[in-house]
């Protein structure tokens, strides 16, 4: 089969870079994904894979059904964008206004078609169903878990799923795997601030929010390196503050945002605990007010062990040993992909489409990514690859 996927792979992996172009053309933001998902359908209705759609508002599951009956299994691609204005220098630029594939969502979506193309040609030869997922919200909120609680595990009831993403710090070609723990439970913050606002010259009649967020920052900070054990992984940091729009008044509000990620969730209901305490402490000191908002996202991110050594082998299988990397730790991003694994095996893994381009094309959720669609091969016969494996073989 190994060969059977390679030739195919080859074979659509034009058509897959065309849709890419496409796709990418198109960017749209949470489950607002209404132009995505006609591309995505039309491609469908073209190669004759049923679907249904409107999930979670924009999302689809086609079904292949093999020549035989046996497991299912679940493939995964996210499908939306960021609110980023494009700065890249590929030929198939944003059309949409502040908005940009940043973070590779256009390249999963086209490889799951791929693969869609692929195992449509060899159903006959599996045992078992294919579901394959195209889902919105990944970034924001999240669109996982509505999809899964409007039963896309069911009917047929899905036995394991598997995702991947593009990874631009990874030689193109090979592959990076972790078993366990691969990425972090993500949560967001937003601290509120009031205080009493005045003239700049005199401060002493005010209650300085910008004082108060300062000190605040800069308390923070030792949650993680005085609180937290050195054992566990955690990360706090804060990202936006937004006061006052004048040179010489002391605002009487401030805003700070931020996010929190950690790989146990009792680490962040700890570092959620330690923050409580040190706002009160502050505003107290200061004579200030807050409200903390909190926001615990995804799960973190945890590859089943035994679907990890079959997903090793199986990925060695169609790419060569020396092709697949295991990673020694893992990373603080985040994905909602963490949600299936709630409820079923799972397998997640990063693909590389590194060829030495400049640096901050590099870069995830940068205005300037770029990365060649033809990389997407990997995409392609991976996920194609584990599918077979998993029905046929497991």
């Amino acid at each position: 089969m190994e060969e059977k996927i390679k030739k195919l792979s080859e074979k659509y992996l034009e058509r897959v870079m065309e849709l890419r172009r496409e796709l990418h053309k198109y960017p749209e933001i949470g489950f607002d994904l209404f132009k995505t998902a006609e591309i995505v359908k039309k491609e469908l209705d073209r190669i004759g894979i049923p679907y249904e759609s409107e999930i979670a508002k924009t999302g689809i599951v086609a079904t292949i059904k093999g020549g035989k009956p046996g497991k299912t299994v679940l493939l995964r691609a996210d499908m939306d964008a960021l609110p980023i204005t494009e700065e890249s220098r590929c030929g198939f630029k944003s059309t949409h206004e502040g908005k940009m594939h940043a973070c590779g969502h256009d390249g999963h979506t086209a490889g799951l078609l791929g693969v869609g193309m692929i195992l449509n040609e060899l159903k006959d030869e599996l045992s078992g169903n294919i579901k394959l997922l195209f889902q919105p919200a990944e970034e924001e909120p999240g669109g996982a878990k509505p999809m899964i609680d409007e039963g896309v595990l069911e009917n047929p009831k899905v036995d394991a799923a598997f995702g991947c993403h593009i990874w631009p710090s990874i030689k193109a070609g090979h592959v990076a795997i972790k078993d366990g723990a691969m990425m972090s439970h993500p949560t967001t913050f937003e601290i509120i601030f009031q205080g009493k606002g005045g003239h700049a010259s005199q401060p002493e009649n005010t209650v300085d929010t910008v004082m108060v967020a300062c000190q605040t920052v800069v308390n923070f900070q030792n949650i993680i390196s005085r609180n937290i054990s050195t054992l566990r992984p955690a990360v706090l940091s804060c990202c936006s503050i937004h006061a006052g729009e004048a040179h010489n008044i002391i605002p009487d509000k401030l805003f700070l945002k931020g996010t929190i990620r950690s790989f146990d969730e009792k680490v962040t209901d700890q570092i959620v605990d330690r923050m409580d305490e040190v706002l009160k402490g502050i505003t107290s000191a200061y004579g200030a007010t807050y409200e903390f908002l909190v926001d615990r996202m995804y799960p973190a991110l945890k590859n089943d062990h035994e679907l990890f050594k079959f997903s090793k082998n199986a990925l060695e299988n169609i790419l060569g040993k020396d092709n697949v990397e295991v990673m020694k730790d893992p990373v603080m991003g985040s994905e909602d992909f963490a949600y299936f694994g709630k409820h079923i095996p799972s397998f997640f893994f990063f693909v590389g489409v590194n060829d030495e381009q400049l640096e901050n094309e590099n870069m995830l959720h940068h205005p300037k990514l770029f990365w060649d669609e033809k990389y997407l091969i990997t995409n392609m016969k991976t996920l194609s690859q584990l599918a077979v494996e998993f029905l046929n073989f497991n």
